[in-house]
């Protein structure tokens, strides 16, 4: 398959609203405390609707710039069909490298909370894989970027 930018940004950002949708949903129904977009705007401002709000920006943006990686594997690996079932396997291995940086975020966030109590102004750190968060975390984290992978690559490949 051809490498098509415009594709990819398409896949991109309607695969990272699709993982956002169900993430939101999934960690109401599941009792897991993790908003990925308030973790990511709080790296920059105290918490509240504008750090959420940049957070959303911040994670539909990386979603785009993962998946133009994506279709350049894709173009890569000679990939002619089955795309969504290959960038959904893309997705679950993104979600075990990004599980595993999950572990060194406490390092690198000022506002991330390493023990309970949270606080008003903290988020929680997720553990490697989320444990931190729940045992159904891990299997959530896997979900949602196979979900992204699987959305982006049926965009990519219409």
């Amino acid at each position: 398959m051809e490498f098509d930018i415009g594709r990819a940004v398409l896949g991109g950002l309607v695969g990272t609203i699709a993982m956002t949708l169900v993430m939101t949903m999934g960690t109401r129904l599941m009792g897991i405390d993790m908003d990925m977009p308030m973790t990511l705007g709080t790296m920059f401002l105290s918490k509240g609707t504008a750090a959420w709000v940049l957070g959303l920006m911040a994670h539909l943006m990386m979603g785009i710039v993962f998946f133009i990686i994506y279709a350049a594997l894709i173009r890569a690996f000679g990939i002619h069909s089955a795309v969504a079932g290959w960038t959904a396997l893309f997705g679950a291995i993104h979600a075990l490298i990004a599980g595993m940086a999950f572990g060194m975020m406490p390092v690198l966030h000022p506002r991330m909370a390493t023990e309970p109590p949270v606080g008003t102004d903290r988020v929680p750190a997720p553990g490697v894989m989320g444990t931190q968060l729940g045992m159904m975390a891990p299997m959530a984290i896997v979900a949602v970027h196979v979900i992204y992978g699987l959305v982006g690559g049926a965009i990519y490949a219409a």
